[in-house]
């Protein structure tokens, strides 16, 4: 065991103890999670966004398209990865690749145009570099997620353009607590895969001063995960596996922090130290056996200026800082290794009213240095800096409110001398490439309205340009990718890529039905992506580990390029409100996204997600609540002839929790079954689709003590 999870294995004895101290010092009533809670759970349209906009705005009264998970509703969607987690949201879909590792996807968009948050600033990680990758957040502790679909470029960065995953933990707080001790503590098994969940989190007032509300705020928490390989229906597709057993897809993860925070009604500041580590497979279509090993250490800074200043009414200020690496076993021998250095800065000023118009204007910037070594580096050692300047406005007028706003973006990408394994690649023709630079300026803009059309109704639309430099991967790559089959050869003369949106729709706030209609378009000039290379009967060419052609090959050799493209769909959503009143809810929500992506030839893009359909159905009476949901994936016909079409699958799932309050404490009780009908699914957004399908009907029980 490393010394990190030797010290946060301290933190869930500590934790008990404080609950205990909770059980007997504290004044009665709820915790902070309590039935009563549950039962008064703001409906879609009433919560509240911090991501789409610099001030936090109703989802009714956004431009953009956002789902929020929060409350029991992320309790139930909890999943060991954060792409599955969200998956069930209208227009996300995943990456899985297998258990331990599934980024988001975001209408057909994913790994650099998907930007993934820890409290609003960059995880740091390498899970934008290949979907075998995990990213370094963990679902377990988290207390709330956003998800703005669509350009979100504005605020943070070109790396948006797809959409923002915004993490909210509250590891730093803003806020004093009500109690002098409160926190959670949750424990689950689960039945396919043997598997187990244990933490919790605590938050101790010290020297509070209820007067002013003023005081210091230690935070303490801690998990520990771990899950053996996972029963999947019919044959994994893996050579030699046995049947119903997906082979290497076992999951350990650990982590915890501590921090501290001052809050006061004129600042608040805070400082949080956070690890993560964890250990998974990779599910092989081959004889070999894939681990990654994944260790990160992270400080995080946050500050809040709360009094006026000039034009100013606020400033804020958060950085993160990040250690990130993670080793590559084949067959238990240290083969790749990865690391990411870097920090994240954001500085956004509040504006008060100017000629009609409030919001924000501030500056992001950061660094992050990548290296990769060892037999299977495709990679050069490269270092990334980026600085930004953007504004953010809104004005209301009768009943529009319109929201504009600009960024410029300057980006260097500096690449150390790299070494490859093709002795005919380079300048040179010997393998090796000198060191580059790259430079770019990008610049995205956008023009939003939210008209109101009634107290009920809202109409919204929005126009956007986004400009995004390539990064160092698709600028520099040269060798064997494992993680994707691919030989990569970058392109260091790629140019930017450029993209022109429009999204419009409809959404209803208030009444028997409350939900949204969108629809999206993005127009792009020179879409970068990876092009497989064919011979000339049109058969994708195979090459071994030194790019020499082989039939039995195991990389496919890809070339990055850019051509034009189109993405178009739609998302819809509904909550029927079946029945309300002080004792009984029943709501059914009904939602369905689709997503095209095409080329200029009217090629079909690979790995688009499939047609989604999603039918629930919530009851609460009392301290209990019961659910069940069906999710219905179409077959994807619209695929690449490499690839070929996905068959259709539907999910159905099932919940049950019950809630009991005593005088100190609250505990949640939770049931959930998960594809009960262990249906057969593969998704089309996944590399290993054809080996590694969802996993199995598993049964998954526990409790949440909150004080």
């Amino acid at each position: 065991m490393s010394s990190f999870s030797s010290r946060s294995a301290l933190v869930l004895p500590l934790c008990a103890a404080l609950a205990a101290q909770a059980q007997s010092a504290a004044p009665g009533g709820s915790g902070p999670h309590s039935a009563h809670d549950h039962a008064h759970e703001p409906v879609l349209l009433e919560n509240l966004v911090v991501t789409a906009t610099p001030i936090a705005r109703s989802q009714a009264d956004l431009v953009n398209s956002t789902s929020v998970l929060a409350g029991t509703a992320l309790d139930d969607a909890r999943q060991p990865t954060l792409g599955e987690t969200l998956a069930g949201l209208p227009g996300v879909s995943s990456t899985y690749f297998g258990p331990g590792a599934s980024r988001p996807i975001l209408r057909g968009l994913g790994a650099n145009r998907v930007r993934v948050l820890a409290n609003s600033t960059d995880t740091l990680d390498a899970s934008n570099i290949s979907p075998d990758h995990a990213v370094s957040v963990e679902p377990f502790l988290v207390r709330r997620i956003e998800v703005v679909r669509g350009p979100a470029s504005l605020l943070y960065g070109s790396t948006a353009l797809g959409g923002v995953v915004n993490v909210i933990d509250h590891r730093i707080e803003t806020e004093l607590p009500a109690r002098q001790i409160s926190g959670v503590l949750e424990g689950s098994v689960t039945d396919n895969g043997q598997g187990y969940a244990t933490g919790g989190a605590v938050d101790v007032a010290l020297f509070a001063n209820r007067d002013n509300n003023s005081g210091l705020v230690l935070h303490l928490d801690g998990f520990r995960r771990e899950a053996d390989d996972v029963r999947v229906p019919g044959a994994s597709g893996q050579e030699d596996a046995p049947r119903r057993r997906l082979l290497n897809s076992h999951v350990a993860s650990r982590g915890g922090s501590v921090g501290l925070s001052y809050v006061s009604e004129v600042v608040d500041v805070g400082v949080n130290f956070n690890g993560f580590d964890t250990s998974y497979g990779i599910p092989p279509d081959h004889d070999e056996f894939v681990d990654i090993d994944l260790r990160q250490r992270r400080i995080d800074t946050a500050a809040v200026y709360k009094r006026s200043f000039g034009v100013f009414e606020e400033a804020r200020l958060k950085l993160g800082v990040a250690d990130y690496k993670h080793t590559e076993f084949e067959d238990g021998e240290a083969e790749t290794e990865f690391k990411n250095r870097g920090f994240d800065a954001r500085v956004e000023l509040i504006n008060g009213e100017i000629a009609g118009w409030t919001g924000a204007v501030g500056t992001q910037f950061g660094t992050s240095k990548t290296e990769a070594s060892g037999d299977e580096t495709f990679l050069p050692t490269h270092r990334t800096d980026q600085g930004a300047l953007f504004v953010f406005q809104e004005r209301t007028v009768g009943a529009n409110t319109w929201q504009l706003g600009g960024r410029i973006e300057h980006q260097r990408v500096r690449a150390e001398e790299f070494e490859t394994t093709d002795d005919n690649a380079g300048p040179a023709a010997d393998g090796v490439f000198p060191a580059r630079n790259r430079d770019r300026t990008t610049f995205g803009a956008s023009l939003g309205l939210v008209h109101r059309l009634s107290e009920n109704y809202r109409l919204f639309g929005s126009l956007s340009y986004t400009e995004r430099a390539p990064n160092g991967q698709e600028l520099f790559s040269y060798g064997p990718h494992h993680g994707t089959k691919a030989y990569e050869i970058g392109n260091p003369d790629l140019d930017k890529e450029r993209s022109h949106g429009l999204e419009i729709g409809v959404r209803r706030t208030t009444g028997f039905v409350t939900g949204s209609l969108a629809g999206f378009v993005n127009f792009f000039d020179g879409f970068i992506s990876e092009r497989e290379e064919v011979d000339g009967a049109g058969n994708v060419i195979l090459v071994d580990d030194d790019n020499v052609p082989d039939p039995d090959g195991e990389y496919r050799r890809v070339r990055f390029d850019q051509r034009d493209a189109v993405f178009y769909g739609f998302e819809a959503e509904a909550v029927w409100h079946l029945h309300a009143d002080r004792s009984h809810t029943l709501d059914l929500t009904t939602a369905v996204d689709y997503v095209r992506g095409i080329d200029t030839n009217g090629d079909d893009l690979p790995r688009i997600p499939a047609l989604k359909t999603r039918v629930a159905l919530d009851w609460r009476g009392g301290p209990w609540r019961a659910g069940t949901d069906l999710v219905l994936v179409a077959r994807q016909h619209n695929s690449t002839p490499e690839e070929g079409d996905t068959g259709g699958f539907g999910l159905l799932g099932v919940s049950l929790g019950y809630c009991l309050e005593t005088r100190h404490a609250t505990y949640d009780f939770f049931v959930r079954g998960s594809n009960l009908t262990n249906e057969e699914a593969r998704l089309h957004s996944s590399f290993l689709k054809d080996i590694a399908p969802l996993p199995g009907r598993a049964f998954t029980a526990g409790v949440r003590m909150s004080f």
